[in-house]
C-alpha cells in the first residue's frame, strides 16, 4: 500500500509540473546603429571680398563759429541775439558791463579836438618852435587816452564775424559773471554745408582716406559725394579732446545737395573701403575663436581636424584667409 500510494504522489507531482506554460528564452535587445552626424560643409574656394563703412551722417556748417571775449572776463551786460536767429558779420551780439566808459570815450573825443584845435591855432599864429612841440605832445597825449579808451570798448562788444543763424547762446541774466574765452554765442553759416560721421572706434576709419567717393542716401534719394577729412589728413593736435575727436571723425561733401537741408538732418552712407580678388573667402560661421586665436574644422574623412588661420579682410558675413588653408578644403561650418 505505501509503494502504491509513492507512486500515485509521484504521478501526480509529475503531471502538476507539466501544467505550468514553458519558459520562453529572453530575448537580446536589438543592435541600433549610431545616426551619423550630418555635417553642413563649404568648400574653401576663391573669390572676391570688399569691405565698407556704413552708418548715418549729419549735416553740420562747414563754417561756424563760437565767439566769446578774449582779452578778459567781466560781468554781463547784456545778451541780444537767441537761438535760431538770422545775424549778418559786424552785428552787435553781447555786451559786458563798463560802467561809464562810454561816457567817458565820449568826452575823450571831445579833449583830442581841443587839441587838435590848439595845434593848428598856434601852428597859424607863428608859435615858436617850442610852443609847437607843446601842442603837438597835449594832442599825441589825447589821442593816445582816446585809443586806449576806444580798445577797452570794443573788447567789451562781441560782434559777429560771419553771417549766418545763430546755433548757441550761453544761458546768463545781466551781472553775471563771464570768463575770458568762455562760448557765449556760435553762428553757423547754414549756406554752407558739409556731412560728418563719428565712428564708435578709430579702426573703423583706418582705411578712409580724402578723397574717396561716397555713396549717399537722403530721404530716400541717392546722393554721391566725397571724403573731405578724415583723421589720416588731420595734423596731431595739442589738444587732447580735440586729438580725440579728430581720430573718430570724418566730413563729406554732397553733389547737387537738395534745396531744404537744415543742421542735424542726416543721410545714411556707405563708403567702398577694401578690395580683394582670388583670395580664399569663407562665410564667418566657420570662422571659431579662442583667446585670440583664429581657427577653423576641416573634414578630414569622418574625423574633425582643427586648422589654425590668418584672418585679411573681414566683413559681417565673410572672411578672407590670408594663411592655413588651402583652395578645395572641406571646412565644417556646424559646430
Amino acid at each position: 500500500m505505501r509503494r502504491a500510494a509513492a507512486a500515485l504522489a509521484l504521478t501526480m507531482a509529475l503531471s502538476g509540473c507539466s501544467l505550468l506554460p514553458a519558459e520562453h528564452e529572453a530575448l537580446q535587445p536589438p543592435l541600433v546603429q549610431p545616426a551619423r552626424e550630418q555635417l553642413d560643409i563649404v568648400e574653401a574656394g576663391l573669390g572676391s571680398i570688399q569691405t565698407s563703412l556704413k552708418g548715418t551722417a549729419h549735416f553740420v556748417s562747414a563754417s561756424a563759429e563760437n565767439l566769446s571775449f578774449k582779452d578778459s572776463g567781466g560781468r554781463l551786460k547784456s545778451i541780444n541775439v537767441t537761438v535760431g536767429q538770422e545775424v549778418k558779420a559786424g552785428d552787435l551780439l553781447a555786451e559786458l558791463e563798463m560802467g561809464d566808459l562810454q561816457l567817458q570815450t565820449g568826452l575823450q573825443r571831445l579833449n583830442v579836438e581841443r587839441a587838435q584845435l590848439l595845434y593848428k591855432q598856434a601852428r597859424d599864429a607863428g608859435a615858436s618852435a617850442t610852443d609847437l612841440r607843446l601842442k603837438e605832445i597835449d594832442l599825441e597825449r589825447e589821442t593816445m587816452s582816446l585809443e586806449a579808451m576806444e580798445s577797452r570798448l570794443q573788447k567789451s562788444r562781441l560782434y559777429a564775424t560771419i553771417s549766418g543763424t545763430v546755433t548757441f547762446v550761453e544761458t546768463l541774466n545781466a551781472g553775471d559773471p563771464i570768463n575770458a574765452y568762455q562760448a557765449v554765442v556760435s553762428i553757423a553759416d547754414t549756406s554752407r554745408m558739409r556731412l560728418t560721421y563719428v565712428a564708435a572706434e578709430t579702426k573703423e576709419l583706418q582705411a578712409v582716406q580724402a578723397g574717396m567717393p561716397v555713396s549717399l542716401k537722403y530721404k530716400g534719394k541717392a546722393y554721391t559725394g566725397k571724403v573731405l577729412q578724415s583723421p589720416s589728413d588731420v595734423p596731431a593736435a595739442a589738444d587732447n579732446a580735440k586729438a580725440e575727436r579728430n581720430a573718430v571723425t570724418i566730413y563729406m561733401s554732397m553733389d547737387n545737395e537738395p534745396d531744404g537741408i537744415h543742421i542735424g538732418n542726416s543721410a545714411e552712407l556707405t563708403i567702398e573701403l577694401q578690395k580683394r580678388e582670388n583670395v580664399i573667402v569663407l562665410p564667418r560661421s566657420a570662422i571659431r575663436s579662442y583667446m585670440g586665436r583664429s581657427y577653423v574644422q576641416v573634414a578630414d574623412g569622418e574625423r574633425r581636424k582643427e586648422v589654425d588661420v590668418e584672418l585679411g579682410l573681414v566683413t559681417p558675413t565673410e572672411a578672407e584667409i590670408v594663411k592655413g588653408l588651402e583652395k578645395g578644403q572641406q571646412v565644417i561650418l556646424n559646430n
